[in-house]
């Protein structure tokens, strides 16, 4: 769901609704496990899926509460907003954000049954742009986690509209310049123009993480995607797409956008590994638990060598794009030769 509420209407009214709804959820949490325990008992003793999936979900509430309570928090201290965008409260917001992604990202990663790795070449210091795969459940979150909580970078994020229904991410989006894309039809432009504002004030200490693709990578929507290229006679372009094998031809405009407003950003590029082939809830439910590692990888892209115009700046990305979809398809076959 891409239409959203004003934002007046999403603070009196939707951010209570889910704030007490979460409360009165994370409140009856003992007695909601209790009841999933034996209806694993019953049903699935081997898996225990239900017992995952409430927990999840429980999870989620418990943070929601937190978050929002202390969200709350930091803005009466502020003087009730009038200081948000003062260095102590944009850190306070910074790091409140990345424990909201640490305590989601363990709880996914508990329930679920996988562990994580996220190792990085060195990045000159500086803005960075960084653009990830998107594959596999809360990926967004583990990326994100890793740049606050572990690199003390703050970060803003493109991301889907159908996000700012959570409350949490709404708020916090605001305050730390995240953009969420309007998914309607003639709205690029205006998309664009947000990118461009947001990669434009980026600081030194500051990641604008992009996640190009549009989507969780599927083998029918990489199929998909090549014919309607070559419907539009774009050939070259779904030549390109031909050759991946794990991911989606990135979308070129948010990407062009950020390199317009942040020319002199380091492009860090991100792979990873272990999350494929769960696209939906029916994946999930038929897959856990997991027990995998996910594995993600960053190294940043030579800065001399981006050419200016957009075509160059499309074509290059594209070749950068090809070593990610590389990367992936050795560590795949590595973790099998194992």
């Amino acid at each position: 769901m891409d239409t959203l509420p004003p934002r007046w209407l999403r603070r009196l009214i939707v951010t209570p609704v889910v704030f007490v709804g979460a409360l009165v959820l994370a409140l009856l949490s003992p007695i909601l496990h209790l009841v999933a325990a034996v209806l694993d008992l019953m049903f699935d003793r081997r898996r225990r899926r239900i017992s995952r999936f409430v927990g999840i979900g429980l999870a989620f509430c418990v943070v929601e509460v937190f978050g929002l309570f202390a969200l709350l928090t930091v803005w009466v201290g502020s003087g009730f907003g009038i200081f948000m965008d003062r260095p102590f409260w944009v850190r306070a917001n910074t790091k409140l954000t990345g424990q909201y992604f640490e305590l989601i990202t363990r709880a996914i990663r508990f329930y679920l049954g996988f562990g994580f790795s996220y190792t990085y070449e060195p990045v000159p210091a500086g803005p960075q742009l960084l653009i990830a795969r998107h594959a596999g459940p809360g990926d967004a979150f583990l990326i994100a986690r890793v740049v606050i909580r572990d690199l003390g970078r703050r970060v803003h994020m493109i991301g889907a509209t159908k996000l700012q229904w959570d409350p949490f991410l709404d708020i916090t989006g605001e305050r730390l310049g995240y953009h969420y894309l309007s998914g309607k039809r003639g709205d690029s432009a205006a998309d664009f123009d947000g990118i461009r504002r947001v990669a434009s004030g980026l600081d030194a200490d500051e990641t604008l993480v992009i996640f190009p693709e549009g989507g969780n990578f599927t083998a029918k929507r990489r199929d998909r995607s090549i014919e309607m290229l070559r419907a539009r006679g774009r050939l070259e372009h779904a030549r390109y797409a031909d050759e991946l094998r794990h991911t989606l031809l990135p979308r070129a405009g948010a990407f062009l956008a950020a390199s317009e407003g942040a020319p002199e950003a380091t492009v860090v590029f991100v792979a990873h590994a272990g999350l494929e082939n769960l696209h939906g809830l029916s994946d999930l439910w038929a897959s856990v638990p997991l027990d995998r590692d996910v594995a993600a990888h960053a190294w940043p892209a030579i800065t001399d060598d981006r050419p200016t115009g957009p075509d160059g700046r499309t074509t290059w990305l594209f070749e950068h794009w090809r070593a990610v979809d590389l990367w992936i398809e050795r560590h795949l076959n590595e973790s099998a030769a194992r």
